[in-house]
């Protein structure tokens, strides 16, 4: 197990489920009859509404494994710049629809 975290690939396989979890979620928006069972009826689950939070994951996963395997600094710089951006771009969605 220590070899499985220590080599990075836990981080595979966190962004893999990540990506699946956006996937579902974007698939059950779509289904009308699955949407009515876990939204409010006023509330639609937009691509945009899931870009935020999957993208901010996503980078956190690179700068992460990056960290760990000792890669080069500017990969878990750019890592964190994406979460950053994915997380500035989250937090405005959510300001504006809150106005």
């Amino acid at each position: 197990m220590i070899d499985f975290v220590a080599s990075g690939r836990v981080f595979d396989l966190v962004a893999a489920i990540l990506a699946l979890e956006g996937l579902a979620l974007l698939l059950v928006g779509r289904l009308p009859s699955m949407r009515a069972r876990l939204f409010p009826p006023w509330r639609r689950l937009a691509p945009g509404d899931l870009a935020g939070f999957v993208v901010a994951g996503l980078g956190l996963s690179i700068a992460a494994r990056a960290a760990i395997r000792e890669d080069d600094w500017t990969i878990v710089a750019a890592g964190l710049t994406i979460a950053f951006l994915a997380h500035v771009y989250d937090l405005r969605r959510r300001w504006i629809r809150a106005a």
